[in-house]
């Protein structure tokens, strides 16, 4: 095996036809593997700041007679992002908070543990360029697949609920456990009983879907501000996030693969969700409801009909997506688990660096520390020129303090760091420490 970098947009562009093709040997049912799914996110989410700079790195895995059997869609992100001093962290592109919910490695499965290694040898070679990799959605033999000569650390599970589908309706339902067969005849009945009718849209068009997503951002946000009720983050709160989803949408509807779906009652659109068809499987992702529809339990509704939906067009799986909660529970899914966890450098001191930044990262969840980190330090999907509510910037210049106090407070800490790399790695020469 061989491996390739790809360290320009360009050349990730070119990837396509291999990348796709790629895809169909893979059977993916996950639409965050997809080339239009990579590419859309580094147009609009990668980081290009003083504080945060993200740089391709994407790893081709090649046969002896140059076929692609894998794919790691790596990205280097340096903080800061600009000078000598900085932190280096290999992780996949889709680095945001939720918007990319699973991040993995594209590969035939015939070469799956081949390709694995082939790009941990390839990073092992140049360990002086990172600190650590970042994997994400292993499977639970990790230790066989990746076979590092350490255990992943900070090992993290995610999970998704994949629902097996019957030939019909009717054989769905029965199968149903007792609190959800209640449910779904709550939700009928309650719109029943007020005389109200219900249909279900499904927008497949490109020009369908992107006239969809207005109504979705829209009701997105209603159920995010909906006080009373489970918090849900405004995921597309920001420009940048929107922007994505709408070029994500346009060029995945190209494929035929975007399903928008819309619960309408007495014609009023009420709950609306967006889902991926991947193959024999339909992924479900975000949605957004009305809260005035909040009795009829309109979402609960709109998946029973896009189950329905899903029967009716011969597929094999509903994907309910990621999170371990009752919304996907009690349908009945089957849990598939993913795995991720932390690969330190071989470079003696890369274990040191990522002990200190490690607890810089615990300490800033307090509430106090929250407000001297560094918000230029920081990835977030608000615009360049925003400054969240609650940052290191707005509170010291609402208190008077200049701002340069925090900049070098923040490259105090770098050169710490790095202090500690040079003196451990012997390159280094400090008199209370010896060579």
């Amino acid at each position: 095996m061989g491996v390739q970098t790809i360290s320009s947009f360009d050349g990730l562009l070119a990837l396509r036809p291999e990348w796709q093709a790629l895809e169909t040997a893979c059977a993916t049912d996950l639409p965050f593997q997809t080339w239009e799914w990579c590419t859309s996110w580094w147009s609009h989410l990668h980081e290009d700041r003083v504080g945060v700079r993200d740089a391709l790195r994407v790893c081709v895995v090649r046969t002896g007679s140059g076929e692609a059997v894998g794919i790691a869609p790596l990205m280097l992100t340096e903080r800061p992002g600009r000078g000598p001093l900085k932190v280096r962290t290999l992780q996949f592109i889709g680095a945001d908070p939720n918007i990319t919910e699973l991040r993995l490695m594209l590969c035939d499965p015939v070469f799956e543990r081949d390709s694995y290694q082939a790009v941990m040898q390839h990073l092992a070679a140049q360990p002086e360029t990172w600190d650590w990799v970042v994997w994400d959605g292993l499977g639970p033999d990790v230790d066989r697949v990746v076979g590092t000569q350490e255990p992943l650390i900070g090992v993290l599970e995610k999970s998704t609920f994949v629902l097996g589908l019957p030939a019909t309706w009717a054989e769905f339902k029965k199968g149903l456990r007792r609190n959800i067969k209640e449910s779904l005849r709550h939700c009928y009945n309650s719109l029943e009983r007020d005389g109200l009718s219900y249909r279900l849209a499904v927008l497949t068009a490109p020009a369908e879907v992107a006239s969809a997503l207005p109504d979705f951002f829209r009701l997105h946000a209603a159920r995010a501000n909906l006080r009373g009720a489970l918090p849900h983050s405004d995921v597309f709160e920001s420009p940048r996030a929107r922007a994505f989803l709408v070029e994500v949408c346009r060029r995945l509807a190209l494929r035929g693969a975007v399903r928008v779906f819309q619960l309408r009652v007495d014609d009023r659109l009420v709950s609306t969700r967006i889902g991926f068809v991947m193959g024999d499987t339909l992924y479900l992702y975000y949605s957004g409801w009305d809260p005035a529809y909040r009795r009829y339990s309109v979402m609960t509704t709109l998946v029973a009909e896009v189950i329905r939906y899903a029967i009716a067009e011969g597929l094999e799986r509903v994907n309910l997506s990621t999170g371990n909660d009752v919304s996907k529970t009690r349908w009945g899914a089957r849990e598939v688990r993913y795995i991720g966890g932390r690969q330190i450098s071989p470079r003696r001191t890369a274990r040191a660096v990522h002990f200190v930044y490690g607890n810089a990262t615990r300490v800033r969840t307090s509430k106090v520390a929250r407000v001297f980190t560094p918000a230029f330090l920081v990835r977030g999907l608000h615009g360049r020129a925003e400054r969240p509510p609650g940052s290191w910037s707005t509170q010291l210049a609402g208190w008077g303090v200049p701002i340069r106090i925090g900049v070098l407070a923040a490259v105090a800490m770098v050169v710490a760091i790095v202090v500690i790399d040079g003196v451990l790695d012997g390159g280094l020469c400090l008199p209370f420490f010896g060579s």
